[in-house]
């Protein structure tokens, strides 16, 4: 009877132990930033999935096969209010990485009374910078009677690549300059959106 149950016992351990390896083996695929990692034999071609590329043997290589597209949004309808110096009317807080942004703006000018025109300039940069990945603007003219705002809707894209182990805020800013006589209230920026991909690498050209 005890030799019995030492053999339940030492089976019970030994599938224990196997479960357990799985278990890790399944914990690090994909690695902390969501990449599958692998190597390949150089003779015979046979590829095998590991936790991290430093876990080929000498006669393989290693071969990262991407991970997951992550995407970070940001979206609000609100009205913002714009006025001669740049405010921020969307951003998003982004990890190291390598993305292609893409944001839209709704502004329009809501001041029925001023005959004149304003210029709307619109950017997208890395907050607490003076360098803009894109830039437009826009010019609205006099707001129409009742319920008809002069309005337009500004895109913006760029790339950018933020440091590993850092973040970094992304954000679009927009102003409100007028012409003489233009309104300089009552210009707005709504339907906020500003979207992220990361991507594993970007190809640029000129």
């Amino acid at each position: 009877m005890s030799f019995i149950r030492s053999r339940r016992a030492i089976v019970l351990a030994v599938v224990g132990t196997l479960l357990g390896v799985a278990g890790v083996a399944y914990a690090t695929i994909p690695d902390s930033s969501g990449v599958i990692n692998s190597c390949y034999d150089r003779e015979t071609g046979v590829m095998r999935a590991v936790g991290v590329a430093t876990d080929c043997f000498s006669t393989e290589s290693a071969l990262p096969l991407g991970g997951p597209t992550r995407g970070y949004a940001f979206s609000n309808a609100a009205d913002v209010a714009l006025g001669s110096v740049s405010v921020p009317v969307a951003s998003l807080l982004l990890p190291g990485g390598t993305y292609l942004l893409h944001a839209k703006v709704n502004v329009a000018n809501l001041n029925f009374s001023a005959i004149g025109s304003t210029v709307v300039p619109c950017s997208i940069r890395v907050a607490d910078t003076t360098t803009n990945l894109d830039q437009t603007w826009v010019i609205l003219t006099q707001a129409l009677t009742g319920t008809g705002a002069s309005n337009a809707s500004v895109g913006l894209q760029a790339a950018v690549t933020i440091p590993a182990d850092s973040k970094s805020f992304l954000e679009v800013i927009c102003a409100s300059v007028p012409r003489p006589g233009g309104p300089s209230t009552r210009v707005v920026a709504r339907y906020r959106q500003l979207d992220a991909v990361l991507v594993d690498t970007l190809q640029q050209s000129s």
